[in-house]
């Protein structure tokens, strides 16, 4: 994967959603001290107005990091599970404190990395009743009503950080990974069937469906069949269910750590056509777990070494 802009220094570390509440929907705002240049006045997906510093210098905006790289910003802090942050963007924030994100992020831990702005991806990301103490901490953000919609929402943080230019760079450089992964790739998707499983326990397995994370990028960006065993978007099927993927003819395993192993050792795991054939690949919960610009572009990259195309 080519590399996102280089991170800006500017938010350096520190220590220990409706189609109007965009940040397009922005007008000058003079701050208190007759500064008309620092603050802009927006509206968020909350439907609070919110007076957002022109250029933000110190960003808490916990599992937007990835959108955040591509822009080529750093956060004061870092998303975290169990204090674990977000493996595959440690080669630009490893310098980053990591945020204790069980329960949902602390007005109390926000405020000891002295934020100039607070950023949450969509109302169900702010801990209930808690929005108006953040807001006393520093300008808090509820960037989107579509936690799903990662391309409109790099747009929505690149108006909101006024750099819609980097949010542009960003969308055109996985655009054009896809279509050069597209083009390799050929028909193969169209003839194809694929399966994104994660192993449960030995009763049973998920699968994910084409709106669900990297399945998104395996059916609907990169156009690989979905099989008819797979309903929904990330169901629990019975062990019994291995059955029906007897033809898919990729599997790739979510694997990383705490994750559960595929159930290698039943029969009907043997019988399949894809691991009888040596088609079965892991798939980094790091960024298959995900969807961004950044995380999709590594499955792209992977999609491609797995398949040798």
């Amino acid at each position: 994967m080519r590399a996102p802009p280089a991170i800006g220094t500017a938010s350096g570390t520190g220590s220990p959603t409706s189609a109007a509440a965009t940040a397009s929907s922005a007008s000058a705002s003079a701050d208190s001290d007759g500064d008309d240049a620092a603050y802009r006045a927006l509206t968020d997906a909350a439907g609070h107005e919110v007076k957002v510093p022109t250029h933000p210098q110190r960003i808490i905006a916990p599992f937007l990091e990835d959108p955040l790289v591509a822009l080529g910003m750093k956060p004061v802090a870092q998303w975290s599970a169990g204090g674990v942050p977000q493996q595959y963007l440690q080669d630009k924030l490893a310098d980053v404190p990591a945020l204790q994100m069980d329960g949902g992020l602390k007005p109390e831990e926000a405020l000891a990395y002295n934020p100039d702005l607070i950023v949450f991806l969509s109302p169900a990301y702010v801990p209930e009743g808690s929005y108006d103490q953040f807001a006393k901490i520093a300008p808090t953000f509820v960037l989107s009503d579509n936690d799903s919609d990662w391309r409109g929402n790099l747009e929505k943080l690149g108006k909101l950080l006024n750099d819609e230019g980097s949010a542009a760079a960003a969308l055109k450089l996985y655009d054009d990974k896809l279509a050069e992964a597209k083009a390799r790739l050929g028909d193969l998707p169209q003839d194809k069937t694929a399966v994104l499983l994660q192993g449960v326990d030995e009763k049973g397995f998920k699968l994910f469906g084409p709106n669900f994370y990297g399945g998104v990028t395996l059916y609907q960006a990169l156009g690989f069949q979905q099989p008819a065993a797979v309903s929904g978007n990330y169901e629990t099927y019975s062990i019994e269910k291995l059955a029906e993927l007897a033809d898919v003819d990729y599997i790739f395993v979510l694997s990383g750590p705490g994750r559960a192993a595929p159930p290698s050792d039943n029969p009907l795991w043997k019988a399949l056509k894809a691991v009888k054939a040596g088609r079965v690949y892991e798939a980094d919960s790091g960024y298959w777990f995900n969807l961004n610009s950044i995380a999709s572009g590594l499955i792209i990259d992977d999609v491609l070494k797995d398949l040798h195309a």
